[in-house]
């Protein structure tokens, strides 16, 4: 049973959780209380009630406004500049959400948020009870979209893990298959292997890291800062961490590249091509994401394999499960694989191991 926590009056507003706190029940009894939720006992929803008003609890704009019906239309939302939905793993992503939610009777929802800050754009699609639910991607390791979307009471799922246990989010194992990418490339004789990062601020960018710090310390190798080259997961981001290191590359002080996505990896052999330098004849590259694309290269691009469409099939099972209040937080994590071994990576060049 809830019961009533400090007794005096508060100044100035507080949040649904602060609330919840004060009360001694869940955020999610205070939220059904609000709303006049039958399923809410009287004398609880009368207390909460009272402790509302006493501190001055004020429902935020956007969870005021949410309606009780269902829309059946879910707002999934994609990274921002510079990446686009025109990324070939966005696109392989979105077959698998949205084939799961239209087997299901979902539509989508895509806004166009290129001009409007993220929250602008969330608030949008939550107002008026727009959608049931809402999909987003790339956890940054400090989300303003968390707060918002809990304030609001939408369900939502990442494609990506976050920093907060209490999100639900289904992803590739980064940082494992970093390192089993690294590992691959030191079985070859690789002993200076370059990484290129993704964008900073990312969950994803830091697992990689640690993936890749992993893969260094299973080899019995140091972490040299001169070889962790900065990226953001474009082509043109792998090209020009290339470019800026070529001399670095021509001295044979980076003799194999793990790229934590394929565009990076594609704009790097790019760049090694309009060098003159091979690939893997001089220099071994590696990828990550196993985008399609990647097959019709020549050579095809070696790379750390995640499930894309398997991603978007269970992105969309978990946020209809909590739509219906089947489950309560979940966190999936699917395996990875190397594919392609052996096309863009070869054995260490002599005297460059």
């Amino acid at each position: 049973m809830g019961q009533m926590k400090n007794q005096d009056r508060i100044t100035g507003t507080i949040t649904m959780a602060e609330l919840a706190r004060r009360c001694g029940y869940s955020k999610a009894t205070v939220s059904r209380a609000l709303s006049g939720d039958p399923r809410v006992k009287p004398e609880t929803r009368a207390l909460i009630m009272e402790m509302a008003e006493r501190c001055n609890y004020r429902p935020h704009a956007v969870a005021s406004n949410l309606a009780r019906r269902r829309t059946k239309t879910i707002g999934l939302l994609f990274p921002s500049a510079p990446r686009t939905i025109a990324d070939p793993f966005f696109l392989e992503y979105l077959h698998g959400v949205s084939e799961t939610l239209f087997e299901q009777g979902f539509s989508l929802l895509i806004p166009q948020a290129r001009h409007k800050r993220v929250t602008e754009t969330i608030e949008e699609l939550v107002a008026h009870r727009r959608v049931d639910g809402i999909i987003l991607t790339e956890p940054r390791l400090e989300d303003e979209r968390i707060a918002l979307l809990r304030e609001s009471n939408v369900p939502f799922v990442f494609l990506g893990s976050t920093v907060d246990e209490d999100v639900s989010w289904v992803d590739g194992d980064n940082r494992v298959g970093i390192c089993q990418g690294v590992q691959v490339l030191g079985s070859l004789g690789h002993r200076r292997i370059a990484v290129i990062l993704g964008e900073q601020g990312l969950v994803s960018t830091e697992k990689r890291f640690l993936g890749y710090q992993d893969g260094l310390e299973a080899l019995g190798l140091a972490l040299d800062r001169d070889l962790v080259w900065p990226g953001d997961f474009t082509r043109q981001g792998g090209y020009q961490a290339v470019a800026d290191h070529l001399p670095q590359i021509r001295a044979g002080e980076a003799t194999a590249i793990m790229a934590c996505n394929d565009l990076m990896a594609i704009g790097a052999i790019q760049a090694l091509s309009e060098a003159g330098m091979s690939v893997p004849q001089q220099v071994s590259v590696m990828g990550f994401d196993g985008i399609e694309v990647g097959k019709y290269l020549s050579p095809p691009l070696t790379t750390v394999q995640q499930p894309v469409y398997s991603l978007g099939r269970e992105v969309a099972r978990v946020l209809l499960g909590l739509i219906e209040e089947e489950h309560g937080t979940v966190h999936i994590t699917l395996p990875v694989r190397i594919v392609n071994e052996g096309n863009t990576i070869a054995t260490a060049p002599d005297g460059r191991a």
